[in-house]
Formats: structure tokens, sequence, C-alpha cells
């Protein structure tokens, strides 16, 4: 098993080693706090990894009941928030080979009546940003959303660093392309 990546700088601590421990060994309350905060946590990345699509719900509850079934196998009560997220990057990150490997058949969602939408700008980012391929969205992710290092981007995917680099930059240059934006001379 792969040691998680340490927390970024700005990352906020909603549960301390006490309650960790304490829904290690059983306390219901304790378990019901972290859940709560690791969701509340977890959340918008799995909205950034997903698109902002509803499959973020989804996503979320996995990795959670991943968490649930696995806590007692965390060592190191500390590192609960980096762990959670490496599930949750792990989950999207199968879920979307396997959704590779089966066909699917999506119904869009109906044009909905008298919704304002956001700024045109923003979605076609968002809209650019889902035709990426999952490990680029996830690195794009983590890298400008989660204010991860390009060294912890790589060691949260298991990949070089280098590859990391290289990676970030071809995934830019297709976000602008698709964006219709000249690349920096």
């Amino acid at each position: 098993m792969r040691e998680p990546v340490s927390e970024p700088a700005n990352a906020h601590r909603g549960s301390d080693t006490a309650t960790v421990t304490a829904a290690q060994r059983g306390d219901d309350a304790a378990l019901a706090r972290l859940v709560r905060t690791l969701a509340d946590e977890l959340m918008p990345l799995a909205s950034a990894l997903t698109g902002g699509s509803g499959e973020a719900d989804a996503l979320l509850g996995d990795a959670l009941s991943r968490v649930y079934e696995r806590l007692g196998q965390l060592e190191e009560p500390a590192a609960v928030h980096a762990w959670a997220r490496t599930i949750l990057l792990r989950r999207f990150l199968d879920q979307r080979r396997w959704l590779r490997r089966r066909p699917t058949c999506r119904i869009e969602a109906a044009e909905s009546v008298g919704v304002t939408t956001a700024d045109p700008a923003l979605i076609d980012v968002r809209e650019a940003v889902k035709t990426l391929d999952h490990r680029d969205r996830a690195l794009l992710v983590l890298h400008y959303w989660e204010h991860f290092t390009i060294a912890e981007c790589a060691r949260e995917l298991g990949i070089p660093e280098g590859t990391a680099k290289s990676r970030l930059n071809r995934a830019l240059l297709r976000l602008r392309k698709r964006l219709g934006d000249k690349p920096d001379e």
C-alpha cells in the first residue's frame, strides 16, 4: 500500500487523532463526526473530478463507504485526511477505467425552464475539462484545485514527477486548443 501524500499547507483539519482513534474503537458518535468532516472536505474534490456532475455524490458515498470498511486498517490516525483523499481519487480512477471497458447508455438531462446559467466562459472551461482523459483531469484538479505541488501530485497518482509535469503541460495545451486560446510563445 502506498503512503498517502502529506496534506497541502492550506488543508483544514476538522477531526483530530482522538476522534479517529475513537471511531476505530467503535465509538459511533466519533465515527459520525469523522464521516461528516471527511464528506465536507472531500465533496469539492469529488465535484471537481466528476466535472460538477451528479456523479460526485455517488463517488463521495463510495469513497466514504470504503473509509468506513477499512478504518481499522489505518495505522496512522493523523493521516486520515490524506488517506481518505487517496481513496476518493483511486475510486474515481477505478470507475473511469471500468466505464471505458463497458458500453454505456446515458440519457442527458432535459433543459430546465427558468434556470439561469453561469458565465458562458466558465461553462466552456468545465466542458473542456470534462473532455480530458480521467488521469489528466485528476492531475489538473489536484494541482490547480487542491493546490498540490507537482511532486505531491506525482506521489498521489503513483507516477514519476517528470511524467506529471509533461502530462500536466499536455493537458493544458489540449485545454487551450479546445477553448481557442493560443499557447504562450
